[in-house]
Parts: C-alpha cells; structure tokens; sequence
C-alpha cells in the first residue's frame, strides 16, 4: 500500500541496502587480508583453535633457535676437540725425538720449551670453544640442558666433554721432556689423552646428530602447524570474489530500487493533483 506519511517499502530496501553494504565491506576485508577468519565474531570457534596453533607454531621457532644454537656450540666444540688431536700429534711427535739418549742438553731444552708451548695451547684451546658463555670443553665445564620441545620438561642434556690439559693428564704438572724416563712416560700419557680426546668427538659427533634430528622434526611440526593454521584461517579468494560480485551487483540494483520507490509519494502526490 502506498502511503503520503510512510514509505515502508523504501524503508526496507534502506535496510537491505544497509546490509548488503555491511557485507560488502567484510567480504572486501577478507579478499584483501587473505583472511576467512578477521575477528572472534567470525569464528569463535574456529578463532580459539587457532590461537593455539600459534601459539605452538611460536614456541617452535623458539626451540628451533634453541636446537640451533646448541648445534652451534657443539660446532666450536667438535673444531676445539680436533686441534687438540692435532697439538697431541705434536706433543707426541716431541715426546717420541725426546726419548732417545742421542739428544744434547741445548737439544732437549728446545724439544721441552717447544712441549710446554703446546702444552699451553692445548688448554686455550679449551678455554677458547666458548659460545653464548657457555664451553663444554675447558676445566670448568658443565652438562648444559635445551629446551627442546613445547612442552615443559622436553630437554636435551649437552654432556661436558671437559679436555683440559690437567684432565687430559699432559699439563706441565704431569709430564715434561726433561729426560728419557719422563719423555717415554709421556708417550704413554699422550696415547691415553688422544684416545680421550677421541672419545669426547665421538660424543660431541652423537650429540650434533641428535639435535640435528630435532631440528628437522621441529621444522617439520612447525610446517604441518602452518598448513593447519592456513586451512582454518585464510579465505578462498575465489568463493569470496564471486560473492563480492553478487553483493556489489545487489547493491546497484537496490540502490536504483531505492532511488525509485523514494518517489512513490511524489506520484501519489501528482495523481491528486
């Protein structure tokens, strides 16, 4: 019905007008964010599930980082550990000329200044495979433990390999090339702290591998957790394109319907006259 005091009709399309502009504007939103999801109202449900998922996905990267930094550690370490069998190589090289009663007195005290050098260099060696503060190596060294997981309690424990000279049992204290006796006793010190040596790579070697496998299991994790995230939250640009189309085709046509129904009292006004 037709009215001179009210136009319901156009009443309505205003409304639906109204509407339609309102998803308009969310549907334009989510094609330019990429996003299904822009607020809790969206998907409540959906919203909480996701703030999980990233929360897991950040704690990831943080353990990534941690996996990565050890790695790095044990890095310097496994360097530190083979030129310490390189500087035994040496001192064993001078035990061996050291053992023979052909060497004069100007001869063995070269043979021992050149020892004790290397029996320095042996424990700055040590204290020099330091990173991030932390040395797994020198005569203070200590398990260090990584938080390795999400969870709390998921640690990986970094085991010290300390490869001083005192702990090898080759500082000056313990052996020196001052004569025959002592050279070949320190011969024998020197195969005992290169096997030492070796076993500790052999440790340093396990670790590095298993942290490397959790490294990759945590790149993993975080990959399969982006694609979960991705399947919650992002739109289909396609489905949101032909329903922009849609809304934007009903907005001109109720926009021209409302255009016209706002004359109807101008007709009932000219019908009377």
């Amino acid at each position: 019905m037709l009215s001179l005091n009210s136009n319901t009709l156009s009443s309505a399309i205003a409304r639906n007008l109204n509407d339609n502009a309102t998803q308009l504007q969310k549907v334009s939103a989510q094609i330019s964010s990429g996003k299904r999801i822009l607020t809790a109202a969206d998907d409540p449900a959906g919203m909480g599930i996701l703030s999980n998922l990233k929360i897991q996905q950040s704690s990831l990267t943080a353990v990534g980082k941690n996996l990565t930094s050890g790695i790095s550690l044990l890095d310097v370490s496994d360097r530190a550990l083979q030129t310490q069998q390189d500087i035994l190589t040496q001192m064993m090289d001078l035990a061996t000329q050291a053992s023979s009663d052909l060497l004069s007195t100007e001869q063995r005290d070269a043979l021992q200044s050149s020892f004790e050098e290397l029996q320095t260099q042996l424990d700055t060696t040590a204290d020099n495979a330091t990173l991030f503060g932390q040395n797994l190596l020198d005569a203070s060294a200590a398990d260090l433990d990584i938080q390795s997981g999400i969870n709390s309690g998921d640690t990986y424990t970094l085991t010290a390999a300390s490869s001083d000279a005192a702990t090898l049992g080759v500082d000056a204290a313990t052996i020196d090339l001052t004569d025959v006796a002592n050279s070949q006793a320190a011969m024998t010190a020197l195969t005992t702290a290169s096997a030492t040596v070796g076993t500790n790579q052999s440790t340093i070697g396990t670790m590095m591998t298993g942290l490397s496998k959790m490294l990759d299991n945590a790149k993993t994790m975080k990959n399969s957790l982006a694609e979960s995230i991705s399947k919650i939250e992002d739109a289909d640009v396609a489905e949101l394109s032909s329903q922009l189309t849609m809304l934007q085709s009903k907005q001109q046509l109720m926009s021209s319907t409302l255009g016209i129904t706002n004359q109807f009292p101008q007709y009932l006004l000219s019908l009377i006259r």
